[in-house]
């Protein structure tokens, strides 16, 4: 999709790989030029374009490729096309809006609906009404999320990965059954799918140089600023030079007793068991209490 669509010229036989490509496009100039646009015939087989403005003749035509994916600009009629430029552009929908706010829900999921609508505004230069700017902000944050659970459904992949590249490495993933919200214990016929609870990596690599530094073993926690929340444990080494080494480190439910046990049994493992970790000097940040 081209960055800036104000000199944008649609030229016949322009290919888009998808119907959507097409619509975003639409859309995209729409907007950049403040034009109100109306999609007059949108069914599978093809797209026409139309202004709103009357006495105008200003048309694109989209069809698909008979037998094949992609779709072609078949027509393209460019007549006078000054109609008043428009503040509020219906052709602005809550998935265009919420796709081009991907980045700021990913550094900020608290992003008020009254900025959305300040920042279309401002970058746009259109109106946005408050309903539209909460319908994209839901969209966007249901497409973060989403994101975010295909990639915990790709954690024992990513392990595998990690002891193919890192032989001999220490990877561990538990996980605790789920029944979804469609489902009840009482029912019998109820899928129980696993749910992620914790993970444990400790790389080959990090674990044999710690047997050539200070046997000191600093630990410590921190919460994880995610939409699921979570803690980091870690367990670090110092080297030779004074410099920070990571021995393991791990992904729990939350700072518990539990959690913390799972993770101190896996690293004393690792570390030779329990009687050679005796050796060892651990620091936490634990504060003492009566």
């Amino acid at each position: 999709m081209p960055s800036g669509m104000k000199e944008f010229k649609c030229e016949v036989g322009t290919l888009f790989m998808t119907k959507l490509d097409f619509q975003n496009v639409v859309r995209t100039y729409a907007v950049e030029n403040a034009k109100e646009l109306k999609f007059k015939k949108n069914d599978k087989e093809g797209m026409r374009v139309t202004c709103k403005g009357e006495g105008y003749e200003w048309e694109m035509y989209c069809a698909k490729i008979k037998g094949e994916e992609p779709w072609k600009l078949r027509k393209v009629t460019e007549g006078d096309h000054t109609c008043a430029p428009e503040f509020r552009v219906k052709m602005i929908n809550s998935k265009w809006l919420g796709s081009k706010l991907h980045t700021r829900v990913r550094e900020n999921r608290d992003l008020q609906v009254t900025t959305i609508m300040q920042r279309a505004q401002h970058k746009l230069g259109m109106g946005v009404n408050r309903s539209k700017a909460y319908r994209a902000k839901n969209y966007v944050v249901e497409f973060v999320e989403g994101s975010f659970r295909e990639q915990y459904r790709r954690l024992h992949d990513y392990g595998k990965e990690l002891i193919r590249s890192n032989p001999h490495s220490s990877i561990t993933i538990t996980s605790t059954p789920y029944i979804g919200t469609k489902a009840s214990l009482e029912n019998p016929d109820a899928i129980v799918c696993p749910h992620f609870q914790r993970m444990y990596v400790c790389f080959k690599g990090c674990r044999d140089s710690f047997f050539n530094c200070r046997p000191i073993i600093g630990l410590d926690g921190c919460f994880l600023k995610t939409p699921y929340g979570g803690m980091l444990l870690a367990a670090i080494g110092m080297d030779p030079n004074d410099q920070i080494l990571s021995i393991s480190y791990a992904i729990v439910e939350g700072k518990t007793k539990e959690s913390w046990e799972w993770f101190l049994e896996l690293l004393i493992t690792d570390l030779g068991g329990t009687r050679l970790c005796k050796t060892y000097t651990i620091i936490s940040d634990q504060q003492k209490v009566k």
